[in-house]
């Protein structure tokens, strides 16, 4: 399967003479450093408040009859924008923050998804690294391509916060004889039927492992508790920024009044 994604600038839109056309430049350079004739999955890598994304949902839609994408995708989205451009051309993924630690989507973006058979693929679903229990408030992220270094869930103070959740995972996976990591991954595929998280690495031997969370089966009985501590333990920081990362209606909205 081919995925990539195009992030749609006003001054490409303005220099193209249209959203249709910007687009399916943006995708002919894609497809020609792919070596491919089309892309099974079309991401719009964020909405651009001054490009209406409704328009670039239409030119999914004439992409995908030209036979150049067969699905297209839309990342960091809420409920209302994804309801409106699914109306325009289904959508067939939607690619937003989730995990243990952040799960505003929950709310109403993976019901919205699940009712309209949506994949739902989380990006960052191991916070950054935080639910693999190899972090802890004295590692220091040093390098300046580190996206961690500005991840508000990743200062000090918000990884001692989180610590009593990261010892949960220890604890399950030493049961499941897994890694914390494989287990917080287990719970979402355990959770969801059309999730697809998509851990990312540039280390081999994570990247295995994460793989073999698929491997981990979660009973019932192990489900239930993982919620019930999920929902008792507070969560400290959030990923990334509110207006980008889906946390505008509160990092914990599932504890909340």
């Amino acid at each position: 399967m081919i995925a990539t994604k195009l992030h749609i600038q006003p001054e490409t839109v303005e220099d193209c003479g249209s959203v249709y056309v910007a687009v399916r430049r943006h995708l002919e350079r894609s497809l020609k450093n792919l070596q491919s004739d089309y892309v099974d999955l079309y991401y719009l890598h964020r909405i651009n408040m001054e490009v209406d994304y409704l328009e670039v949902a239409h030119a999914m839609g004439r992409l995908i009859q030209e036979g150049l994408v067969r699905e297209w995708g839309i990342s960091a989205v809420d409920k209302a924008q994804l309801e409106a451009a699914h109306a325009v051309t289904p959508v067939g993924a939607v690619q937003n923050i989730y995990s243990m630690v952040e799960r505003t989507s929950e709310k109403d973006v993976i019901p919205f998804c699940v009712k309209n058979r949506i994949a739902f693929v989380p990006f960052s679903p191991v916070a950054s690294g935080l639910l693999s229990g190899k972090i802890t408030p004295n590692t220091e992220f040093g390098r300046v391509d580190d996206v961690r270094v500005w991840v508000p869930q990743l200062k000090r103070e918000n990884i001692a916060g989180n610590m009593p959740i990261v010892e949960m995972l220890r604890s399950f996976a030493a049961e499941k004889q897994a890694t914390p990591a494989q287990v917080s991954l287990a719970w979402m595929l355990r959770k969801y039927t059309n999730v697809v998280p998509i851990p990312g690495s540039k280390n081999k031997e994570r990247i295995m492992e994460n793989l073999r969370a698929c491997e981990v089966q979660l009973t019932d009985e192990e489900f239930d508790r993982l919620e019930s501590e999920l929902d008792r333990l507070p969560i400290y920081g959030i990923r990334g920024h509110a207006e980008t990362e889906q946390t505008s209606f509160g990092n914990n909205w599932l504890k909340q009044k």
